[in-house]
Protein backbone atom coordinates (compact mmCIF):
# COMPACT_ATOMS: atom_id res chain seq x y z
CA UNK A 1 0.00 0.00 0.00
CA UNK A 2 2.95 2.13 0.63
CA UNK A 3 4.48 1.87 -2.51
CA UNK A 4 1.56 2.36 -4.15
CA UNK A 5 1.37 5.93 -2.75
CA UNK A 6 4.81 6.85 -3.73
CA UNK A 7 4.50 9.98 -5.90
CA UNK A 8 4.95 10.60 -9.04
CA UNK A 9 8.85 12.46 -10.01
CA UNK A 10 8.28 16.10 -10.02
CA UNK A 11 10.73 17.96 -12.59
CA UNK A 12 13.03 19.14 -10.26
CA UNK A 13 13.91 15.57 -9.26
CA UNK A 14 15.53 14.87 -12.46
CA UNK A 15 17.99 18.06 -11.73
CA UNK A 16 20.81 16.97 -11.50
CA UNK A 17 23.10 20.00 -10.63
CA UNK A 18 22.14 24.02 -10.13
CA UNK A 19 21.94 26.46 -12.89
CA UNK A 20 24.65 26.92 -15.05
CA UNK A 21 23.66 29.77 -16.89
CA UNK A 22 24.11 33.64 -16.01
CA UNK A 23 20.55 35.00 -13.96
CA UNK A 24 20.50 38.01 -17.08
CA UNK A 25 21.44 36.43 -20.76
CA UNK A 26 21.14 37.81 -24.06
CA UNK A 27 17.71 36.72 -25.25
CA UNK A 28 14.41 38.07 -25.87
CA UNK A 29 11.65 38.62 -23.13
CA UNK A 30 9.58 35.32 -22.72
CA UNK A 31 12.11 33.62 -25.13
CA UNK A 32 11.15 29.97 -25.02
CA UNK A 33 14.98 29.10 -26.29
CA UNK A 34 16.15 30.14 -22.56
CA UNK A 35 14.11 27.70 -20.84
CA UNK A 36 15.27 25.30 -23.03
CA UNK A 37 18.89 25.76 -22.36
CA UNK A 38 18.36 25.70 -19.05
CA UNK A 39 16.40 23.06 -18.60
CA UNK A 40 18.47 20.82 -20.88
CA UNK A 41 21.63 21.50 -18.66
CA UNK A 42 20.01 21.20 -15.28
CA UNK A 43 18.65 17.85 -16.57
CA UNK A 44 21.39 16.19 -18.38
CA UNK A 45 24.04 17.36 -16.08
CA UNK A 46 26.98 19.82 -16.08
CA UNK A 47 29.37 17.74 -17.80
CA UNK A 48 27.70 17.61 -21.35
CA UNK A 49 29.49 19.15 -24.01
CA UNK A 50 27.59 22.02 -25.92
CA UNK A 51 28.37 22.14 -29.89
CA UNK A 52 26.02 25.16 -31.29
CA UNK A 53 26.46 27.85 -34.79
CA UNK A 54 25.66 31.21 -35.43
CA UNK A 55 21.50 31.34 -34.01
CA UNK A 56 19.26 32.90 -31.61
CA UNK A 57 21.05 30.64 -28.78
CA UNK A 58 24.53 32.27 -29.84
CA UNK A 59 24.81 35.23 -28.10
CA UNK A 60 24.60 33.37 -24.62
CA UNK A 61 26.39 29.96 -25.76
CA UNK A 62 28.81 32.01 -27.24
CA UNK A 63 29.19 34.42 -24.50
CA UNK A 64 29.88 38.13 -25.30
CA UNK A 65 33.38 40.12 -25.32
CA UNK A 66 35.71 38.23 -23.09
CA UNK A 67 32.91 37.05 -20.88
CA UNK A 68 30.85 33.95 -20.54
CA UNK A 69 27.00 33.44 -20.35
CA UNK A 70 27.51 29.93 -18.90
CA UNK A 71 30.13 26.90 -17.32
CA UNK A 72 29.58 24.16 -19.95
CA UNK A 73 32.07 23.12 -22.15
CA UNK A 74 31.45 24.81 -25.79
CA UNK A 75 32.44 24.24 -29.17
CA UNK A 76 30.96 26.25 -31.90
CA UNK A 77 31.26 26.07 -35.46
CA UNK A 78 29.31 26.72 -38.54
CA UNK A 79 26.02 25.98 -39.23
CA UNK A 80 26.94 23.27 -42.11
CA UNK A 81 29.51 20.88 -39.60
CA UNK A 82 27.19 20.98 -36.42
CA UNK A 83 26.81 16.97 -36.50
CA UNK A 84 30.16 16.56 -38.47
CA UNK A 85 31.86 18.36 -35.37
CA UNK A 86 29.96 16.74 -32.93
CA UNK A 87 30.85 13.62 -34.44
CA UNK A 88 34.39 14.08 -33.95
CA UNK A 89 34.35 15.35 -30.03
CA UNK A 90 32.95 11.81 -29.71
CA UNK A 91 35.13 9.53 -31.72
CA UNK A 92 38.08 11.72 -29.62
CA UNK A 93 36.80 11.33 -25.95
CA UNK A 94 35.83 7.41 -27.11
CA UNK A 95 39.41 7.10 -28.23
CA UNK A 96 40.80 8.38 -25.08
CA UNK A 97 38.84 6.67 -22.69
CA UNK A 98 36.71 9.59 -21.45
CA UNK A 99 33.03 9.40 -20.79
CA UNK A 100 31.25 12.52 -22.23
CA UNK A 101 27.98 13.49 -23.78
CA UNK A 102 28.21 15.08 -26.53
CA UNK A 103 25.01 17.66 -27.35
CA UNK A 104 24.42 19.22 -30.94
CA UNK A 105 21.86 22.07 -29.78
CA UNK A 106 20.63 24.12 -32.93
CA UNK A 107 17.66 25.91 -34.47
CA UNK A 108 15.12 24.78 -37.17
CA UNK A 109 16.92 26.43 -39.98
CA UNK A 110 20.04 24.37 -39.22
CA UNK A 111 19.05 20.98 -38.59
CA UNK A 112 16.37 21.08 -41.48
CA UNK A 113 17.87 23.22 -43.99
CA UNK A 114 21.29 24.50 -43.92
CA UNK A 115 22.79 21.34 -41.59
CA UNK A 116 20.49 18.48 -42.68
CA UNK A 117 22.73 16.82 -44.95
CA UNK A 118 25.45 16.29 -41.96
CA UNK A 119 23.00 15.23 -39.51
CA UNK A 120 21.22 12.95 -41.48
CA UNK A 121 24.77 11.79 -41.97
CA UNK A 122 25.45 11.50 -38.60
CA UNK A 123 22.80 9.44 -37.93
CA UNK A 124 22.77 7.26 -40.68
CA UNK A 125 26.20 6.22 -39.01
CA UNK A 126 24.38 5.89 -35.35
CA UNK A 127 26.86 8.43 -34.16
CA UNK A 128 27.11 8.52 -30.38
CA UNK A 129 25.41 12.27 -29.59
CA UNK A 130 22.13 13.67 -28.73
CA UNK A 131 21.16 16.15 -31.36
CA UNK A 132 18.12 18.79 -30.17
CA UNK A 133 16.67 20.82 -32.39
CA UNK A 134 14.72 23.88 -30.73
CA UNK A 135 12.08 24.49 -33.69
CA UNK A 136 11.13 28.09 -33.87
CA UNK A 137 9.69 28.03 -37.69
CA UNK A 138 12.19 29.77 -39.32
CA UNK A 139 15.40 32.58 -39.08
CA UNK A 140 14.28 34.17 -36.32
CA UNK A 141 18.10 35.44 -35.45
CA UNK A 142 18.73 37.33 -38.60
CA UNK A 143 15.25 38.78 -39.59
CA UNK A 144 12.28 36.39 -38.87
CA UNK A 145 12.67 34.55 -42.61
CA UNK A 146 10.86 31.39 -43.77
CA UNK A 147 12.35 27.91 -43.23
CA UNK A 148 11.39 24.30 -44.24
CA UNK A 149 10.18 24.26 -40.11
CA UNK A 150 7.85 27.14 -41.04
CA UNK A 151 4.10 26.26 -41.56
CA UNK A 152 1.84 26.56 -44.11
CA UNK A 153 0.04 30.52 -44.07
CA UNK A 154 2.99 31.63 -41.72
CA UNK A 155 3.41 35.24 -42.56
CA UNK A 156 7.32 35.57 -42.48
CA UNK A 157 9.72 38.71 -43.58
CA UNK A 158 9.90 36.02 -47.37
CA UNK A 159 6.51 34.92 -47.19
CA UNK A 160 4.76 38.25 -46.13
CA UNK A 161 1.58 38.75 -45.95
CA UNK A 162 -0.14 41.18 -48.51
CA UNK A 163 -1.20 41.09 -51.92
CA UNK A 164 0.97 39.05 -53.70
CA UNK A 165 1.19 36.09 -50.65
CA UNK A 166 -0.83 35.02 -47.99
CA UNK A 167 1.92 33.59 -46.26
CA UNK A 168 4.02 30.50 -46.88
CA UNK A 169 2.72 28.37 -49.68
CA UNK A 170 4.03 24.92 -48.53
CA UNK A 171 3.74 22.74 -45.30
CA UNK A 172 6.39 22.51 -42.76
CA UNK A 173 8.97 20.06 -43.32
CA UNK A 174 8.13 17.31 -40.69
CA UNK A 175 11.03 16.95 -39.04
CA UNK A 176 11.12 14.40 -35.97
CA UNK A 177 9.90 11.74 -38.38
CA UNK A 178 12.45 12.28 -40.92
CA UNK A 179 14.84 11.17 -38.79
CA UNK A 180 13.22 8.63 -36.98
CA UNK A 181 13.12 6.87 -40.66
CA UNK A 182 16.95 6.30 -39.96
CA UNK A 183 15.88 4.15 -37.56
CA UNK A 184 18.11 5.35 -34.77
CA UNK A 185 17.81 4.22 -31.06
CA UNK A 186 15.89 6.99 -29.85
CA UNK A 187 14.12 10.21 -31.07
CA UNK A 188 11.18 12.58 -29.11
CA UNK A 189 9.36 15.50 -29.19
CA UNK A 190 8.88 17.76 -26.72
CA UNK A 191 7.71 21.61 -25.49
CA UNK A 192 8.49 23.24 -22.19
CA UNK A 193 4.37 23.42 -21.49
CA UNK A 194 5.16 19.34 -20.97
CA UNK A 195 8.39 19.41 -18.78
CA UNK A 196 8.03 16.35 -16.90
CA UNK A 197 7.42 14.61 -20.03
CA UNK A 198 10.90 16.55 -21.77
CA UNK A 199 12.72 15.69 -18.62
CA UNK A 200 11.71 11.97 -19.02
CA UNK A 201 12.86 11.98 -22.65
CA UNK A 202 16.37 13.75 -21.76
CA UNK A 203 17.37 10.83 -19.73
CA UNK A 204 16.31 8.30 -22.37
CA UNK A 205 18.27 10.38 -24.96
CA UNK A 206 21.32 10.65 -23.15
CA UNK A 207 21.44 6.52 -22.17
CA UNK A 208 20.67 5.73 -26.12
CA UNK A 209 23.49 8.15 -26.43
CA UNK A 210 26.33 6.04 -25.35
CA UNK A 211 25.01 3.47 -28.09
CA UNK A 212 24.15 5.55 -30.64
CA UNK A 213 22.01 8.61 -32.15
CA UNK A 214 19.24 10.41 -30.66
CA UNK A 215 17.49 13.27 -31.83
CA UNK A 216 14.47 15.44 -29.27
CA UNK A 217 12.37 17.73 -31.87
CA UNK A 218 11.47 20.87 -29.18
CA UNK A 219 8.73 23.33 -30.11
CA UNK A 220 10.02 26.52 -29.16
CA UNK A 221 7.56 29.66 -29.85
CA UNK A 222 9.34 32.78 -30.64
CA UNK A 223 7.88 35.70 -29.02
CA UNK A 224 8.77 38.46 -32.11
CA UNK A 225 9.14 36.13 -34.96
CA UNK A 226 5.37 34.99 -34.02
CA UNK A 227 3.99 38.20 -32.65
CA UNK A 228 2.53 36.84 -29.44
CA UNK A 229 3.06 38.62 -26.09
CA UNK A 230 6.29 37.99 -24.11
CA UNK A 231 3.95 36.03 -21.61
CA UNK A 232 2.61 33.87 -23.79
CA UNK A 233 5.20 31.33 -24.79
CA UNK A 234 4.43 28.18 -22.75
CA UNK A 235 0.15 28.73 -23.35
CA UNK A 236 1.06 28.82 -27.39
CA UNK A 237 2.96 25.88 -26.33
CA UNK A 238 0.20 24.38 -24.65
CA UNK A 239 -2.21 24.51 -27.07
CA UNK A 240 -0.04 23.23 -29.67
CA UNK A 241 -0.07 19.54 -28.34
CA UNK A 242 -3.83 20.45 -27.30
CA UNK A 243 -4.89 20.82 -31.02
CA UNK A 244 -2.66 17.54 -32.13
CA UNK A 245 -0.42 20.96 -34.15
CA UNK A 246 2.29 19.28 -32.25
CA UNK A 247 2.01 16.49 -30.83
CA UNK A 248 4.02 14.13 -27.84
CA UNK A 249 5.92 10.92 -28.60
CA UNK A 250 8.71 9.19 -29.18
CA UNK A 251 10.21 6.04 -30.83
CA UNK A 252 12.67 3.67 -28.67
CA UNK A 253 14.71 0.85 -29.93
CA UNK A 254 11.63 0.57 -32.22
CA UNK A 255 9.02 1.34 -30.65
CA UNK A 256 6.27 4.16 -31.51
CA UNK A 257 4.40 4.94 -28.42
CA UNK A 258 2.40 8.57 -27.90
CA UNK A 259 3.72 10.02 -24.58
CA UNK A 260 1.09 12.54 -24.24
CA UNK A 261 -2.11 11.20 -25.26
CA UNK A 262 -5.06 14.24 -26.12
CA UNK A 263 -8.56 13.18 -25.44
CA UNK A 264 -10.74 15.50 -27.07
CA UNK A 265 -8.48 17.60 -29.29
CA UNK A 266 -8.95 21.38 -29.64
CA UNK A 267 -9.80 23.14 -33.25
CA UNK A 268 -6.45 24.24 -34.76
CA UNK A 269 -7.99 27.77 -35.00
CA UNK A 270 -7.53 27.73 -30.68
CA UNK A 271 -3.73 28.11 -32.13
CA UNK A 272 -3.86 30.36 -35.24
CA UNK A 273 -6.04 32.96 -33.23
CA UNK A 274 -3.29 33.25 -30.72
CA UNK A 275 -0.31 33.42 -33.02
CA UNK A 276 -0.27 36.68 -34.74
CA UNK A 277 1.96 35.15 -37.91
CA UNK A 278 -1.25 32.47 -38.48
CA UNK A 279 -4.01 35.05 -37.07
CA UNK A 280 -4.77 36.19 -40.87
CA UNK A 281 -6.14 32.72 -42.06
CA UNK A 282 -8.96 32.79 -42.99
CA UNK A 283 -11.29 29.07 -42.96
CA UNK A 284 -10.40 27.62 -45.64
CA UNK A 285 -6.64 28.08 -45.25
CA UNK A 286 -7.07 27.13 -41.64
CA UNK A 287 -9.22 24.26 -43.17
CA UNK A 288 -6.26 23.38 -44.85
CA UNK A 289 -3.70 23.52 -42.12
CA UNK A 290 -5.93 21.17 -39.83
CA UNK A 291 -6.21 18.83 -42.57
CA UNK A 292 -2.42 18.70 -42.65
CA UNK A 293 -2.48 18.34 -39.22
CA UNK A 294 -4.57 15.75 -39.20
CA UNK A 295 -3.07 13.49 -41.69
CA UNK A 296 -0.17 13.67 -39.94
CA UNK A 297 -1.64 12.88 -36.61
CA UNK A 298 -3.58 9.78 -38.48
CA UNK A 299 -0.26 8.71 -39.71
CA UNK A 300 1.79 8.59 -36.05
CA UNK A 301 -1.25 7.07 -34.17
CA UNK A 302 -0.79 4.16 -37.51
CA UNK A 303 2.76 3.93 -36.63
CA UNK A 304 2.55 3.67 -32.73
CA UNK A 305 -0.43 0.78 -33.57
CA UNK A 306 1.34 -1.41 -35.77
CA UNK A 307 5.02 -1.30 -33.51
CA UNK A 308 4.14 -0.14 -30.41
Amino acid sequence: MAEARKRRPRVCDYYQNEDQFARGVALCAGCALELNLRFVSRVLGKDVILVGTPSCSAPVLHGQNTKAWHRHPYYACVMTGVASSATGLTRYYEKAGIEATVVCHTGDGCAMDVGFQTLSGAAERNEKMIYITYDNEGYMNTGIQQSSGTPYGAATTTTPLGQASRGKSTAAKNMPMIVAMHDVPYVATATLSHLEDYAKKLVKAKAAAKEGFAYIHVFCPCVPGWRIPSDASIQVCRVAVRTNYFPLWEKEQGVWRITYKVRDPQPLSELTRLVGKLRHLDEDEVARLQAQVDYRYRVLEALCAAFG
